[in-house]
């Protein structure tokens, strides 16, 4: 039968312009999570439009405008009729229930394609029906397909039905795409190639706004009337945003670092967040947002990073950082995600100018862009406030994705990939993954995908890992691995979740309006770039000049920088830890770490000299006082080694030991071997330079606080006391450096408050 269709008119002061994040919506999103103005979006104060019910509204009955059979060259008859959920007005609607449909009609939805199969009974062979997506709730998608197949194309489409809807004003949403082979620019373009295959669909060539995010140094490098032409912005990453083992993924391939090339970048980025004391013996003031060349000087200048590290170690580490300079994509400040998540806009994130380059720092951007979308939404929705207000409902599109959400393995951007797939739909945002092997993206992420668009597919793992996700079900027509890779270019079987959608079926995807790939000047330009050999960080340091008319001026460059409200929420890097650990909280373990070992260093330095070979604690032979293990004394029938070192600063040789006590193996897997979320430090040291009487008045302290002995255990020169109390437990070792003895002790136990009472009862103690 005909779908009536109710006219829809404005109430109230009829006012449609766009206020901030505010709009007037053609229709009462009352309950949606995404894109409409719900709980976790904003209320605007002014009447909003309503859907007139009474009877006496004009009623509109309209058919669908079937898809001309000509254009659509490949049309199998499956044998199995297709039980789709239709609106006869507009055709097939996917990622929407039939109770939903029935709420919002035609509002909120966008044009991906036809139906292009036939059926042995023309009465119910749905050939040429157009196929719309639901734009207004939050989804999570797959798009599959072996390279050439279409499936970078239909993500593009997409992307211009988005743009559609919100010109319509019937979202506000942000899409932001990433793009690693330059095929997205150009959307900003009409596609007048194709004019009359579009017209066929009903549609017309256009452009789309969209702002274009290239690396920071080929931008500077491109001519102002190609970055006005092209809607071209620098893309940046601040050097402070990195974790450690995100250093590790860009200066080693595949984040392998040696345990002092870890220590070492931990310490510089300590240094430099704390500030740190140089050779020379001045102070250099605590730098929160600092650049890589900060952290090159750092390295070179820095009295405890000097100490411990040996001049080859430090020589590799300025190397590769000096490489990651290079990439012209690392400078304080950086691009933040309400840079790039604008409400009404489609944001291309151009990764291709960076060329092999381009893997791990495009691990490391997706981390800390869906880090940071899904934090705000969170946590402005938790607040009680409006999410809608810190950052808008986006859509983040991330293309080859196998290599940033692994199936086996893991990337900087897996784990928070993951937690968007699995937590975004519940904040309004939405994610769609691209890869020409399904086989290879994680299952955590992909089992989330409620819509799946697969093109031709030809190796037989990528073949079972579809049929395995599809979340409807599979024809056998559609199991055969010749008919799934004899698919024609840009025909895909389309997966619904919605329970209206009982099997896949076989989709056209339409024409782009917009042009698609990118194959024109700036293409070339950016090809250019990569051969200029000075970086724009090189220049900035002092270290090489300018070639005169070739750059732009910083000042230039920060005038040219999208001009977006930035929002209240100011959080340091020590904030988004504490989020981070609510998030891995509120997701029950998805971001659980993984217990990882460290020692101080690899190399002998600082130690006085080079260390005997030891065993067991309690077989210790007596070790000569000129040696770097030294007998302080006796617990429990045990001899007791100290560690010797060199002349340290007080605050190093805290550092050092505690480190030492938390990160050796047997101290490690003594304190963490169950669930223990809380731990308490007391550092002991002493002008004693022999060591026995500090550790003897340790021991006494503990032992009579109730602590008993579990074991005396040794390693690379150390000696562990390993103590427990209930279900407390504790570590301590010994170390002596000139005429100062060192006793670090690290409580852990579930039970805070004992471990409290403990700590402070030893502190007491020593003072």
């Amino acid at each position: 039968m005909l779908i009536r269709r109710q006219r829809r008119v404005f109430s109230g002061n009829g006012d449609r312009r766009a206020l901030s994040y505010k709009r007037l919506f053609e229709v009462d999103f009352e309950c949606l999570s995404g894109t409409a103005l719900d709980e976790h979006g904003s209320r605007d104060p002014d009447p909003r439009p309503e859907v007139e019910s009474s009877a006496d509204n004009d009623v509109v009955d309209k058919t669908v405008i079937m898809i001309p059979e000509s254009v659509l060259e490949f049309h199998p008859s499956i044998g199995i009729a297709a039980n789709l959920h239709v609106d006869t007005a507009k055709g097939v609607i996917l990622g929407r229930s039939e109770s939903f449909h029935k709420k919002y009609r035609s509002t909120g939805i966008g044009l991906v394609g036809a139906v292009t199969e036939a059926s042995d009974d023309p009465a119910t062979s749905l050939l040429g029906m157009p196929v719309n997506m639901d734009l207004v709730s939050p989804h999570v998608m797959l798009v599959a397909g072996k390279r050439g197949s279409g499936k970078s194309y239909t993500l593009g489409l997409i992307a211009e039905e988005l743009a559609r809807a919100m010109a319509r004003r019937e979202i506000e949403v942000a899409v932001v795409i990433i793009d690693t082979v330059d095929v997205f620019r150009l959307m900003v373009e009409p596609n007048n190639e194709q004019v009359a295959s579009l017209e066929k669909w009903g549609l017309t060539a256009q452009g789309f706004p969209a702002a274009v995010y290239i690396p920071r140094r080929a931008y500077t490098h491109i001519p102002g009337e190609v970055k006005a032409k092209s809607h071209l912005f620098p893309l940046a990453i601040s050097p402070s945003e990195l974790s450690v083992s995100d250093w590790g993924y860009v200066i080693e391939r595949h984040g392998a670092l040696s345990t002092a090339m870890e220590n070492l970048i931990g310490d510089v980025v300590d240094g430099l967040r704390r500030g740190y004391t140089r050779s020379k013996g001045d102070q250099q003031p605590p730098n929160p947002d600092f650049s890589i060349q900060d952290m090159i000087r750092c390295v070179e200048s820095s009295s405890s990073v000097a100490d411990l590290y040996k001049p080859s170690t430090r020589t590799a580490l300025i190397q590769r950082l000096r490489r990651a300079q290079n990439l012209g994509i690392f400078h304080p400040g950086g691009t933040s995600a309400q840079d790039l998540a604008v409400a009404g806009q489609i944001t291309v994130i151009d990764m291709a100018p960076l060329g092999s380059d381009a893997e791990a720092v495009l691990a490391i951007l997706t981390n800390m862009l869906s880090r940071q979308i899904l934090t705000y939404r969170m946590a402005w929705t938790d607040d009680g406030t409006s999410a809608r207000e810190e950052l808008p409902p986006t859509w983040l599109i991330v293309d080859e994705a196998q290599t940033l959400v692994p199936r086996s393995g893991t990337t900087p951007a897996k784990d928070a990939i993951v937690s968007y797939a699995k937590l975004g739909r519940r904040f309004g945002c939405s994610l769609i993954l691209c890869t020409q092997q399904p086989s290879a993206v994680s299952d955590e992420a992909i089992s989330q995908a409620d819509i799946v668009i697969s093109h031709s597919l030809s190796h037989d793992a990528d073949i079972r890992a579809l049929q395995q996700r599809a979340p409807a079900a599979m024809p056998e027509a559609f199991k055969d691995k010749a008919f799934i890779s004899g698919l024609p270019r840009g025909v895909a079987l389309v997966f619904d979740q919605s329970t209206e959608n009982r099997r896949g079926f076989i989709m056209q995807a339409r024409p782009r309006m917009s042009q698609h790939g990118g194959t024109d000047r700036l293409s070339a330009l950016l090809e250019a770039t990569k051969l200029i050999p000075p970086d724009v960080s090189e220049l900035e340091a002092g270290t090489m000049e300018a070639p005169e008319g070739l750059l732009d001026t910083e000042e230039d460059l920060l005038s040219s920088l999208p001009d977006v409200p930035r929002p209240p929420l100011k959080l340091s890097k020590k904030d988004w830890d504490v989020l981070d650990d609510w998030i891995k909280s509120y997701a029950k373990g998805f971001f659980e770490r993984q217990n990882r070992e460290y020692a101080i260093t690899e190399e002998s330095s600082p130690m006085a000299e080079e260390v005997p070979a030891l065993h067991a604690a309690g077989s210790l032979e007596e070790v000569p006082a000129s040696s770097s293990a030294r007998f302080v004394g006796v617990v429990e029938g045990k001899r007791i080694m100290a560690r010797v070192f060199g002349e340290l600063s007080p605050q190093l040789f805290e550092k050092a030991m505690l480190r030492k006590v938390l990160y050796s193996k047997p101290s490690h897997s003594f304190l963490f071997t169950s669930a223990s979320p809380y731990r308490e430090p007391v550092i002991v040291q002493r002008h004693d330079p022999v060591g026995n009487s500090t550790l003897q008045s340790v021991m006494s302290s503990l032992s009579a606080a109730g602590m008993t002995s579990e074991s005396i255990v040794s390693e690379e020169g150390f000696t562990f006391i390993l103590l427990k109390k209930d279900s407390v437990k504790a570590s301590l070792s010994v170390a002596l450096s000139g005429h100062t003895t060192c006793v670090p002790v690290v409580f852990v136990g579930s039970d805070k408050k004992q471990l409290d009472s403990l700590a402070q009862k030893l502190r007491e103690t020593m003072r």
